[in-house]
């Protein structure tokens, strides 16, 4: 195991100015990532037909790439503030943004499945012959 494996997770310990509320937000991320499977309420299973999921993903990849940075910095003034705000961001995706956006995509799904059934076929024979 590297060391930079678990940078992400220190970035979250040092962020929060508790050491046990810093300790249980360290295991909450890891357990939060270890439950993703679980916590997916989508109907659909792939990412290819979920653009939006896409996009909060490739987010949530960037901002976990920017605590992995952070966690290897120095405790001083800025990286503390970035290394908080990155620490929020990290749970938001995981409680508001990943239903947020599988209630949108579900919605959608209905609506356009929805409206494929009502949908009446042309017939040609009702138009007038030239």
């Amino acid at each position: 195991m590297f060391i930079f494996d678990l940078l992400p997770f220190y970035a979250i310990l040092r962020s929060i100015p508790n050491k046990l509320v810093g300790v249980i937000a360290m295991f909450a991320a890891i357990l939060a990532l270890l439950l993703l499977p679980v916590m997916d309420v989508s109907k659909s299973r792939g990412m290819q037909f979920r653009p939006l999921s896409k996009i909060a993903f490739f987010i949530f990849v960037a901002n976990f790439l920017l605590l992995m940075q952070l966690g290897a910095k120095h405790v001083e003034s800025p990286f503390i503030e970035f290394g908080q705000i990155s620490t929020v961001l990290y749970f938001l995706y995981f409680i508001v943004v990943m239903y947020g956006v599988t209630l949108i995509e579900n919605t959608l799904v209905d609506f356009s499945l929805s409206g494929i059934g009502n949908q009446e076929p042309e017939s040609d024979s009702e138009s007038p012959a030239s």
